[in-house]
């Protein structure tokens, strides 16, 4: 961590016993610090070091005559300028300091207790200290789903608890994220059923069962409307067409109590429904894709902020630059202004509608977009999966464009940036890929390239076809020379 010398200073701590995390605004009388709340409290209230001066030393020393046990407490400096950034971070990793020791070591105060060396105090770090009770971590406790009534859940929406597992969507649904996916819903209003889409989420209720709830497509976000107290400006609007994300935190009120949040507000790209979280309860994995974060880069994603131009690396394959921001519907971390994306546009600009076509397997963050159906056969949600994860998929059995039956495959490729299929037929089942003697065959059939000796051959050629097969196909090739008199 950078350390300016005339920066001053504040101290963050930790009752190691309690658990209690809070800016030191001063001492109480038994030499224990007095803390306040490090995610409100204002700059000016906090004791400040300069540590030119060394009250910072003072303050230690005094403390640790006066306390009877200084080990039980952890101190964290941090500077001024980033104080308002990277406290309410701190303070939130500061409560499992065991699992972010990497990110708290630059921060940390050594405490040594009287008549200790400081490498016994090294040694006795808080967090390996077996008395210690552990504080909760950050991240929210997943649901159990054997406590979920799946047979209620069938019954009002048709929705089988096999068909999340398999998609994978249950997996971030017991995290209180909604899918990722659109599902097809079954309510029944009266006699009559109905089919809608809808993204799915899981809903606790008082008794302490789970309630599913569908969030239905709508026509377009209703930015017009005030959003939990908050009426969007021109620029809010403009920010939120653009990203999908406010980009600031605001404040908005909580519909059961009235209290004021602080919250980053997004919109579902999917159903265009407004979402918000509160800021308190966010939070932020150190790694993203192949790009590690530090405390200031978490604290300024937790404000809304972006962090530009991240070189992106995906397990699939893909490279690209984008911004990191945090997205309230997603609950997680999002590309925006991806160069992907832009470059896509700019070629689809240039190229027509074949560009236009080929920019379609991409989401504007760079991402892949799910796939329902390919060459006109349904894929059901693993299937869908396996694509977006760059595998390679079994589509099934099939036929080509002149009706041969075929085994279909299909794969991402990042290189050219477009899904590729294969063909397998059966008389070649073995053979991976393209059978030497076929190759003429699979070019000239399904490629749409030209073979010199049979470029006016309109029938499908054969298997090791190379040439006309007989005099009708000999004819046909023959082009006469000269007009037709």
């Amino acid at each position: 961590m950078d350390q300016t010398p005339d920066q001053p200073e504040v101290l963050i701590a930790r009752n190691n016993e309690t658990g209690q995390v809070g800016a030191v605004v001063g001492q109480n009388p038994d030499g224990t610090p007095k803390m306040a709340d490090a995610k409100s409290t204002p700059f000016s209230e906090l004791v400040k070091f300069t540590k030119g001066q060394n009250p910072l030393e003072a303050f230690m020393s005094n403390f640790i005559r006066q306390a009877k046990n200084p080990t039980l407490f952890s101190f964290f400096k941090l500077q001024e300028e980033n104080y308002k950034l990277v406290g309410p971070v701190m303070a939130d990793l500061i409560q499992n300091p065991g699992d972010n020791a990497d990110m708290l070591k630059p921060y940390e105060v050594k405490v040594e207790a009287p008549g200790q060396s400081a490498s016994q105090a090294q040694e006795q770090t808080p967090e390996q200290k077996p008395e210690q009770t552990p504080a909760p971590s950050a991240k929210t406790e997943p649901i159990d789903p054997n406590s979920i009534d799946w047979v209620k859940i069938e019954q009002q929406w048709g929705i089988k608890r096999d068909d999340l597992e398999k998609s994978g969507a249950l997996d971030q649904m017991v995290y209180n994220h909604k899918s990722p996916q659109l599902f097809t819903v079954t309510p029944q209003f009266g006699d009559e059923k109905f089919s809608l889409q809808a993204k799915l989420s899981f809903r606790s209720n008082p008794d302490g069962s789970y309630s599913l709830v569908p969030h239905f497509i709508r026509s377009e976000p209703q930015l017009d409307q005030e959003f939990k107290g908050y009426t969007f400006t021109k620029e809010d609007k403009a920010e939120l067409r653009k990203t999908g994300n406010l980009g600031k935190v605001v404040e908005l009120a909580d519909p059961k109590t009235g209290e004021l949040q602080k919250s980053l507000v997004s919109i579902d790209k999917l159903t265009n429904e407004i979402e918000a979280i509160p800021v308190s309860k966010i939070y932020i994995k150190p790694k993203v894709a192949n790009i590690d974060l530090d405390m200031k880069a978490i604290g300024v994603l937790k404000n809304g902020g972006l962090i530009r131009e991240q070189h992106i690396e995906l397990p699939n394959g893909a490279k690209f630059t984008a911004d990191l921001q945090y997205s309230a519907s997603k609950r997680d971390i999002v590309f925006v202004n991806s160069d992907l994306y832009r470059h896509n546009q700019a070629q689809s600009q240039a190229q027509g509608g074949q560009q236009q076509a080929r920019d379609s397997w991409h989401n504007e963050d760079g991402s892949l977009k799910r796939l329902e159906r390919w060459c006109k056969i349904p894929l059901n949600e693993q299937q869908q999966a396996d694509y977006l994860a760059g595998k390679k998929v079994l589509v099934g059995e099939g036929k080509d464009k002149f009706g041969n039956d075929c085994t279909i495959y299909f794969q991402y490729n990042p290189q050219k940036g477009q899904p590729e299929t294969e063909r397998i037929y059966p008389d070649r089942n073995k053979v991976v890929g393209i059978a030497e003697e076929s190759k003429t065959q699979m070019a000239v059939n399904n490629d749409g390239k030209t073979n010199e000796a049979t470029k006016n051959v309109k029938e499908p050629l054969q298997r090791g076809q190379t040439a006309p097969k007989d005099d009708n196909q000999q004819q046909k090739q023959r082009k006469p020379k000269g007009p037709k008199v």
